[in-house]
């Protein structure tokens, strides 16, 4: 995914922002209104129900645009699929900005879904929404992952032949 050239529109669609903090195993999701009051939060699980459980959160508070700290993977492509403006805000930007709050700076996810959440909100002019990946981007990369899988698989397949001789 890449930012696009044009950027948000002055006021949140619906009166209302998300932010997803991401992580392994779940992602902390948090909603804030136009004033900035947190008005949902939710841990949703790294599986397809849970991405199926985020859309529905999303939907049931109107959200149509989403911070998140990572341009990539199945959250973001959830999201974007489902019509969903997508703003990332890197990780230090993030621990950065958590001052901002007077939090003591450390890592929290319900936190930082917040803090997302509200800088989407607030700090708009300075944020580009991702675009989708074109088809021959797609393809490139798939095929970048496999070439790296098959070699990865290569070494391991040598590695083993070289141990089991030496042994």
């Amino acid at each position: 995914m890449k930012s696009a050239s044009s950027s948000l529109c002055d006021q949140p669609v619906n009166g209302v922002t998300a932010g997803v903090d991401w992580a392994c195993d779940d992602h902390t999701v948090a909603v804030v209104d136009e004033r900035g009051h947190e008005i949902g939060r939710r841990t949703i699980a790294h599986s397809a129900a849970g991405l199926s459980g985020l859309l529905t959160l999303l939907d049931r508070y109107r959200v149509k645009e989403v911070a998140i700290e990572r341009c990539d993977g199945p959250v973001v492509e959830t999201l974007l699929e489902a019509g969903i403006t997508v703003v990332v805000i890197s990780p230090n930007q993030v621990k950065n900005l958590r001052s901002r709050y007077g939090s003591a700076g450390n890592k929290d996810d319900r936190f930082d879904a917040f803090v997302l959440a509200d800088t989407l909100r607030t700090d708009r002019a300075r944020l580009l929404p991702l675009t989708p990946d074109s088809d021959a981007t797609i393809a490139l990369r798939r095929t970048c992952r496999a070439r790296k899988d098959l070699v990865a698989h290569r070494v391991a397949r040598l590695s083993s032949l070289l141990c089991k001789s030496s042994c």
